[in-house]
């Protein structure tokens, strides 16, 4: 299977599971792994044939900005949701980074990685 990346999208989320985490939005990081047969864009050189990366971007963004998670499990299953309602794609897989003030001198990041195909219930 095909795969397109997208690194590093940066949104802000009120995420977490004290209170005082979700009260204010804190950076965190998306990246996808999108899973497509790209044999006719590679063949046609037509933006209708795959998906559309800004469209995508978008839709990540606007999902985190507007939800209020406790866990990034829990987002990173929203967005896996929202992803595969494009019908070209067949599986999705997205990694979402939090850097946690209460762990700043302890950890880089923490993150969660979740992979979900299209009609196949994890």
């Amino acid at each position: 299977m095909d795969k397109i990346h997208i690194s590093g999208i940066s949104c802000q989320a009120h995420v977490g599971v004290r209170p005082e985490e979700r009260e204010t939005a804190q950076k965190i990081l998306v990246d996808l792994l999108l899973f497509l047969d790209l044999e006719a864009p590679a063949h046609t050189d037509d933006v209708e044939h795959t998906v559309d990366y800004e469209q995508i971007v978008e839709k990540v963004q606007r999902t985190v900005r507007e939800g209020r998670f406790r866990l990034l499990e829990s987002l990173a299953g929203r967005l896996c949701s929202i992803l595969l309602t494009d019908s070209q794609l067949e599986s999705v897989q997205v990694t979402v980074r939090k850097f946690p003030e209460s762990l700043r001198e302890k950890v880089t990041y923490v993150a969660v990685e979740m992979r979900r195909e299209r009609g196949v219930r994890p």
